[in-house]
């Protein structure tokens, strides 16, 4: 979710929160409480021989991988595991990609993987998808991945260039596609990286576009799918921008997750003192899957603002202090809300702010256009905030 702020007259913003996909685009350091792990990663393998297909999932906190055999059987049979880490599956689109399908059987053969709906059973021709997600393994069940890199073998001696597209999905809504062309004689290979998809993914599909006669499949040995990073009851994730002004600073954001039943994946956090979007640059977006239950909080330095009054006095010569608008999912916008710890039970408002503290202070910059050096008081703003469920901030 992603929380902004605007103005709304002299003074004022909002703030809105926005479920799974972000806004805008910066970068941000990442740190947390303790040494953070790399993502988890699994790794689809396609060998020959006595060692077989097989999938590995390898946890990023270096702990041991977990090895799976897949039984591929040749010709039309989807691949199977016990218990697996990854799903396979396949689509037919009779009237092209644009219109609907129907379920397909996927094929595995000789190290390549494809759909058995159009021969040869290992490839994915002109309207056949190859679909990946999580399996419903312990490890990997309910969880989204935030990229995915496949490497893909074209099969087809028609000449010219191969055309698809990687489409990833979040509960079967389209979230984000990757294009793709392979020049090359048949048994030519191309490594196909989505990078970060922001919102994270619960589905890729490789497709196959033109010319209408070509096919490809998906070949070893690494093809690899990554997890977003988990979040678990008792983690903290901090993040802080790059690139604001003296007079800005940046903004730092804090959650910590309180309590809750499981942990879940966030595929994107990170804050901005300088995102175009944003009236005043002030950004900070947390990317996370939804888990009922979970007890948050949140902390946030939004750095520096023009001269503001802090309490309810009428200044004509000084404008208040701007207020936070939260935006829950709903699409309506709710001025912040003060208490003393939220309310489990409280859907329409869940996030409640604990603390806001303004203090003023003095900064010197160099006036860009004398080129004099300049003294002036700004507000500092810093945020507490309570709340259930999931939601990232963005301040504009």
């Amino acid at each position: 979710m992603v929380i902004r702020r605007h103005p709304l007259g002299v003074g004022s913003v909002v703030l809105v929160v926005l479920s799974l996909v972000a806004a805008g685009l910066w970068l941000g350091r990442e740190t947390a409480s303790a040494a953070t792990p790399g993502p988890d990663k699994i790794v689809y393998s396609q060998q020959n021989g006595k060692n077989g297909t097989y999938l590995q999932y390898v946890p990023g906190d270096g702990s041991k991988a977990t090895t799976q055999a897949v039984t591929g059987a040749g010709g039309c049979a989807t691949p199977n595991t016990t218990n697996p880490v990854l799903a396979f599956s396949a689509n037919y689109y009779a009237n092209g990609y644009a219109g609907t399908s129907t379920p397909a059987i996927v094929g595995a053969y000789n190290g390549r993987t494809g759909v058995c709906q159009i021969a040869q059973a290992w490839s994915i021709d002109v309207n056949e998808g190859l679909v990946f997600a999580p399996g419903a393994n312990a490890l990997t069940t309910g969880r989204q991945f935030s990229s995915a890199v496949l490497i893909l073998e074209r099969n087809d001696k028609t000449g010219g260039t191969l055309s698809g597209q990687l489409v990833e999905r979040v509960a079967g809504v389209q979230v984000g596609t990757t294009p793709f062309t392979i020049t090359g004689a048949s048994g030519t290979t191309k490594t196909i990286d989505t990078g970060l998809v922001k919102s994270g993914f619960d589905s890729i599909e490789v497709q196959v576009n033109s010319p209408s006669a070509a096919s490809l499949s998906l070949v070893g040995p690494l093809s690899t799918f990554t997890f977003g990073n988990k979040l678990c009851p008792g983690d903290s994730i901090t993040t802080t921008s790059t690139g604001g002004t003296q007079t800005s600073g940046e903004v730092t954001a804090t959650f910590n997750f309180v309590a809750g039943s499981a942990c879940k994946t966030y595929t994107f956090f990170g804050a901005s003192s300088t995102e175009p979007t944003s009236t005043n640059g002030k950004y900070v977006n947390l990317v996370s899957s939804q888990l009922a239950g979970a007890h948050m909080t949140a902390t946030f330095d939004w750095g520096n603002f023009d001269y503001c009054r802090a309490d309810a006095t009428v200044d004509p010569n000084v404008p208040p202090c701007p207020t936070t608008w939260v935006e829950f999912g709903d699409g309506v916008y709710h001025p912040q809300t003060y208490c003393a710890a939220a309310d489990p039970n409280n859907t329409t408002t869940p996030w409640c702010t604990k603390t806001r503290n303004v203090d003023y202070r003095t900064v010197t910059y160099i006036d860009p256009n004398t080129q004099l050096s300049v003294t002036k008081t700004v507000a500092h703003i810093t945020e507490t905030w309570d709340g259930w469920g999931d939601i990232g901030f963005k301040y504009r």
